[in-house]
């Protein structure tokens, strides 16, 4: 078994018995069906890697944010960490910290006026010309702010409220709506082309941040399941992709949450697909390295992948992790599953949030349960 792990399959493998009734196995003459989940057990157990998170991870970086009555984050914080610097949405305002988490400032426009927002569906920090600037999403466009003096630079009108976006250039800009074709292109005058898919109620659940960058293409990840739509940038247009890997058991995809909505109905879809499938809630890609994380009815797993081959090793996170938090000992893994909500342009990044940590020392802090969360920056040895 160990050999078959090792040098013949990447983590999966598909078994077919014959049958798993214990009256008809007796009549043909076989083992029991205790005897096939014996090695189904066994080989979950062989294919799953144990060690201390300081041996899989390398130049990590621990850093709380400062907390004070100015830069006070909520639980449901999307974080990005461009060029030195830490950005988190919170309450309709992006806080700025710098790399040490020190709070440098925030961009508040809550209003009606000229370069005001109603509210942040989404926001990137976007390099154009040399300069950084911030750009957030709302429904009336993106509005367009200084990365450093968060002045107001200008507005993108579109025809609908945007609720997620990415910048490709000026000219291309992937924007997503609730119209009836969801995805767009559109430019900085807002003008949209190329209408794409068709909305999808049972494919419609959201994520903090489901635009995500890998081998210099942007991709929005469908729900939780092994689809994305991309960027073509030969036929100016966008397409589906499956950008998972297929021998992942169980794999959730979009035909799989279609056909659970019209048998159960909006209500139950999510709860049924939950207990039948394995979802891939984010994926990233930093150097030659790359990380997933699958949730199954049963468990939590985290790949890991270095290189551009096939090979993924497991690790559990949950309910028994088979990982050691040694870096912040005492601390649950499950913490390394917020890299959902967080990227970065040089490494992994996750967030711990402060209760978890409390009475913790990091880099001299006592953390207090009310303080901001503490980033976690990190590459795969």
């Amino acid at each position: 078994l160990r050999e078959l792990c090792q040098y013949h399959v990447s983590g999966q493998l598909r078994v077919a018995p014959e049958h798993i009734s214990d009256n008809v196995l007796s009549k043909m003459g076989k083992p029991d069906v205790n005897t096939y989940n014996a090695f189904c057990r066994e080989f979950e157990k062989m294919n799953e890697k144990s060690c201390k998170l300081s041996e899989l991870l390398t130049d990590v970086e621990i850093i709380p944010l400062e907390t004070n009555d100015s830069s006070l984050l909520d639980d449901q914080a999307k974080y990005l960490a461009i060029k030195g610097s830490i950005y988190a949405s919170s309450m309709n305002e992006i806080f700025k910290f710098d790399g040490k988490g020190k709070f440098v400032g925030k961009l508040s426009r809550i209003g009606q006026g000229p370069g005001d927002y109603t509210s942040i569906n989404d926001y990137e920090v976007v390099s154009r010309s040399g300069k950084q600037e911030i750009w957030i999403a709302h429904n009336r466009g993106i509005s367009r702010y200084d990365e450093k003096t968060f002045s107001f630079l200008g507005m993108i009108p579109t025809r609908s409220s945007i609720e997620s976006f990415t910048y490709i250039s000026d000219e291309t800009i992937i924007v997503k709506t609730m119209e009836e074709y969801t995805f767009h292109l559109c430019n900085m005058e807002g003008t949209f082309r190329h209408a794409f898919l068709k909305k999808d109620p049972a494919n419609l659940t959201g994520q903090l941040l489901p635009f995500i960058e890998m081998d210099g293409r942007k991709f929005y990840c469908i729900d939780q399941t092994d689809e994305a739509v991309v960027y073509n940038e030969q036929t100016d247009s966008l397409e589906l992709l499956k950008y998972a890997s297929g021998n992942i058991d169980k794999l959730l995809t979009r035909k799989d949450n279609q056909e659970y909505m019209e048998r159960y109905g909006y209500l139950e879809q999510a709860g049924k697909v939950e207990e039948t499938f394995t979802r891939l809630v984010t994926v990233r890609r930093h150097g030659d390295a790359s990380i997933a994380f699958l949730r199954s009815p049963k468990d939590e797993k985290m790949l890991v992948r270095r290189g551009n081959g096939n090979e993924w090793e497991s690790y559990m996170l949950h309910p028994k992790a088979s990982i050691e938090s040694d870096l912040l000992p005492g601390m649950n893994v499950r913490f390394l599953i917020t890299a959902v909500s967080c990227d970065s342009d040089d490494s992994f990044i996750c967030c711990v949030h402060a209760p978890s940590l409390a009475g913790t020392e990091i880099n001299g802090k006592v953390i207090d349960e009310e303080d901001n969360p503490v980033i976690v920056k990190y590459r795969i040895k």
